[in-house]
């Protein structure tokens, strides 16, 4: 986990999990083999949760298209600026590792174990997760799962969890799964309903993951949900960071781009909509800017990422930016 902060009404949430899961306890049981025993534990720790949040099927992603385009796009808007009345937590990079999102919750205390099952215990507090859930753990599924069961349970109680789009989001629905685990794979295999033989072999598990995260498929329309950049009270949070050329070009158009590319829509003219470059372009954009988070500055480094920063907020009003992406391993710095 990392994040840090960078500082010179009522809630809008997302739509509740559509994602169409069901991980039976012979499902997620049977990641065991690549997940190890702490994770498997994890895992069963929020079975209940899961099952009783999530019960029904993944639908392929021919079976499930939806019929509609950029010009006529889905009944939900993803969120840029939103409202809390009570705390704001940020929980930074968790790649698919179950347990210690949950350890982070727990320390949060936004979660908590009633009579075995895992519930929201954060009232209106709204938490923000900063990206990057996918890859490097055997749990990516699960993790978002949990977190929209969560952001489901809070909304009951004037809070949410926020999830963002990272790199590591944008490379899946790319296509580019070179960080994926084979546990990662077996997940994305189940969720897509591979069992017996085809679920042990190996093609076939990135067959069906490459199912799972294209654009328009199960897991890239859920994450089609999520914004790139989200402003809470007078809070910027992004996963690399946003730079004030980001403002200029539009943070809700960026949020709104970034969704119709991942749920696989097409233009009026029967094109595929891009990712804008701002948000996954290159080494500056939104989900891969490092800018802000080098653990050594030099002084001149230091006024110049200052005087970016300085801009940023101006620009769009907030007086803080909590970003994730780099690991910082001295320490969260401001």
């Amino acid at each position: 986990m990392h994040s840090g902060q960078l500082s010179s009404g009522s809630l809008k949430a997302p739509t509740p999990l559509c994602l169409q899961i069901n991980f039976t306890a012979r499902c997620i049981g049977s990641l065991s083999n690549s997940t190890g025993v702490q994770s498997l534990k994890a895992s069963r720790r929020s079975l209940k949760l899961l099952n009783r949040g999530c019960r029904c099927q993944v639908h392929t992603v021919q079976s499930d298209r939806r019929a509609a385009t950029a010009a006529n796009p889905s009944p939900y808007k993803v969120p840029t600026y939103v409202r809390a009345t009570g705390r704001i937590v940020a929980i930074g990079d968790i790649h698919g590792d179950l347990r210690k999102a949950i350890s982070s919750l727990e320390a949060a205390r936004v979660l908590q174990e009633v009579g075995g099952q895992v519930r929201w215990a954060g009232g209106d507090t709204v938490v923000v997760q900063l990206g990057d859930v996918l890859d490097r753990g055997d749990s990516e599924i699960g993790v978002v799962m949990l977190l929209r069961e969560l952001h489901k349970q809070a909304q009951l109680e004037g809070g949410a969890v926020y999830m963002l789009n990272g790199n590591h989001e944008s490379l899946n629905v790319s296509g580019n799964f070179r960080y994926a685990t084979p546990g990662g794979f077996r997940e994305s295999a189940l969720a897509a309903g591979l069992r017996g033989e085809d679920l042990q072999n190996i093609e076939k598990q990135k067959q069906a993951r490459q199912r799972m995260y294209t654009p328009g498929g199960p897991m890239a329309r859920e994450l089609a949900k999520n914004p790139t950049v989200l402003i809470v009270n007078d809070t910027l949070f992004a996963h690399g960071g946003v730079l004030k050329r980001h403002v200029q070009y539009g943070l809700e158009k960026m949020n709104q781009e970034v969704s119709l590319w991942m749920r696989g829509l097409h233009n009026a003219d029967g094109s595929r909509p891009t990712p804008p470059f701002f948000a996954t372009g290159d080494a500056s954009s939104v989900m891969w800017n490092r800018m802000y988070s080098k653990e050594a500055f030099t002084p001149y480094d230091r006024f110049c990422v200052c005087r970016q920063l300085k801009a940023t907020l101006e620009a769009t009003g907030a007086r803080h930016m909590i970003i994730g992406h780099t690991p910082q391993v001295p320490g969260i710095h401001e």
